[in-house]
């Protein structure tokens, strides 16, 4: 997969001395002499119990990027030979304080069951993606239908800012300033930079995709033009780009759900042209957010919408722009496939975008193997009534990629 990089993060299953590694061996320890005193339950977690599957043992271990002291995922075989995803998360003084096993499924069959059995909206699409940068689907469930995908828009933004540097119309270290009307949340990497603070648009590009902080994407949206993602769209083949015109900012899209009256009031323009002038006019001018609402609000409106099948040609698109240009790969490959527990000897090059509001959940991978095989999985489920349990819902979802790739080798 030429112009990809490999992971710089290769692990082999030997767990390493940190506490998750240390938590990890002991959990596969105890499931093959349970059941444990409460003694040595209290040494090792605040939980207060532990449920394994019997007879344990690590197939591949991942640190989460950042935080490789103290969050972790691994893929784990029982005594059945079923294979289990984990996301374990210790305390300060390195005791358990998170935990979660997710069953792999086994099949494709099963596989679109569980995605469909998380919410009433769901949508699943497994790829490969050849050498001429087309997909080619393998398995999928409703795959062309439009969902929303939060913050995962962000790979568009991406996209348009590649497509400009690899114009020479900006470069990657071009230092743009911190600006006030440009921020969303300001507890975020970027919304908490004093304003004017000059930061490389690299900088910007890495924050927007590992954490999806608002502010970060919309100072690149501010410095690209909603105009140049629009377009984006269409370079990248986005089926339905009329539901994403106009391009709203990660700032707008709040306000608009935190203000149902100005929500309702934008939805009932006429068209992408009058819809941009109420922008311009009347939610430019609405104080900076302070907040998100905690219900799913204008899920089916006021959001960014693309299909399974859209996000699988983005990400090959993105594959041709990292041929020339290695920061796309950088930037995507910030947390790739650690969150999945993937073995990077298998899969030495790892992608990731997720986006999530009440709601709205989704979870979108690229992987290549040592041979030059390039695949790319997406999921989204959607729930317009009710909130989803985010970290709930995102562990079967990885759980779901984890195996598919799986799959997907054969």
């Amino acid at each position: 997969m030429p112009g990809l990089p490999a992971l710089a993060d290769r692990q082999s299953p030997l767990l390493p001395s940190t506490p998750v590694g240390r938590q990890v061996q002991w959990l596969c320890e105890v499931s093959h002499r349970a059941p444990i005193s409460d003694a040595e339950l209290r040494a090792h977690t605040s939980l207060p119990s532990v449920s394994t599957p019997p007879g344990l043992r690590v197939e591949s271990f991942r640190a989460q990027p950042r935080q490789a002291e103290r969050r972790a995922y691994a893929v784990l075989r029982d005594a059945d030979g079923d294979r289990h995803h984990l996301m374990l998360e210790t305390d300060a003084a390195g005791r358990i304080r998170a935990l979660r096993f997710t069953p792999i499924p086994r099949s494709w069959a099963e596989l679109g069951d569980t995605v469909r059995g998380l919410a009433p909206r769901a949508s699943f699409l497994a790829s490969e993606i050849d050498r001429d940068g087309q997909i080619r689907p393998v398995y999928g469930v409703a795959p062309t239908t439009p969902r929303p995908i939060g913050s995962a828009m962000a790979l568009y933004v991406l996209g348009a800012l590649a497509h400009a540097a690899g114009q020479g119309r900006l470069r990657w270290d071009e230092p743009l300033a911190v600006r006030d009307a440009w921020k969303t949340d300001l507890t975020s990497s970027v919304g908490s930079v004093p304003d004017g603070t000059m930061l490389a648009l690299r900088r910007y590009a890495d924050d927007a995709i590992f954490s999806g902080d608002a502010s970060a994407i919309d100072h690149l949206l501010g410095r690209l033009g909603r105009g140049a993602v629009e377009a984006q769209q269409v370079r990248f083949g986005h089926a339905q780009i009329g539901a994403n015109l106009p391009f709203l900012t990660a700032r707008e899209t709040t306000q608009l759900k935190t203000h149902p009256h100005v929500g309702e009031e934008y939805l009932a323009t006429d068209g992408p042209r009058e819809r941009l002038g109420y922008l311009r006019d009347v939610v430019a001018h609405l104080p900076r957010p302070t907040g998100f609402p905690d219900e799913p609000r204008f899920t089916d409106s006021v959001e960014w919408f693309a299909s399974p099948a859209d996000v699988c040609r983005a990400f090959a698109g993105l594959v041709r722009q990292a041929t020339t240009q290695p920061a796309v790969g950088a930037v995507l490959g910030q947390q790739g496939t650690a969150s999945l527990g993937l073995d990077v000897g298998r899969w030495p090059v790892g992608w990731s975008k997720g986006g999530a509001e009440p709601g709205v959940v989704t979870e979108n991978f690229l992987a290549g193997t040592p041979s030059g095989r390039t695949f790319a999985v997406s999921l989204m489920v959607t729930d317009p009534d009710r909130p989803l349990d985010v970290d709930a819902t995102r562990a079967v979802l990885r759980a779901c990629a984890a195996g598919a790739f799986t799959l997907l080798l054969g």
